[in-house]
């Protein structure tokens, strides 16, 4: 069952166009004149989009936040993986696979190595 946020976004423009001539005419059947309930509603409306967009806008950086932080698991994973792989290689190289500590404090070497050096 679509929400009421769906069921408003599948209005169609004639529909919208209605609904305002709608509440405008019960509003000058309350006793406002037609140009002060048209404003009326016309700023209901405005008051209505820019809170729908504030919340759109919301929901999309709090979305986008959590889209990077896993990004940012996912990248920190597959670089721990591939930096595991490295010095199990290099242990290899090195002739003792099981003696990963000499690999990876090489590895930890180049890293804090300046750049040009």
């Amino acid at each position: 069952m679509p929400s009421t946020r769906q069921n408003h976004l599948q209005l169609s423009v004639a529909d919208v166009m209605a609904r305002r001539r709608d509440m405008i005419g019960r509003l000058t059947d309350a006793g406002l004149p037609e140009d002060q309930a048209a404003a009326e509603v016309d700023a209901l409306c405005v008051a209505a989009r820019e809170r729908f967009t504030q919340d759109l806008a919301r929901q999309i950086i709090e979305r986008s936040k959590r889209r990077d932080a896993a990004l940012d698991w996912i990248t920190r994973d597959s670089l721990g993986h591939q930096l595991r792989a490295l010095t199990g290689a290099l242990a290899c190289a090195l002739g003792n696979p099981q003696d990963t500590k000499t690999a990876h404090g090489y590895v930890r070497q180049l890293a804090d190595r300046e750049p040009g050096r």
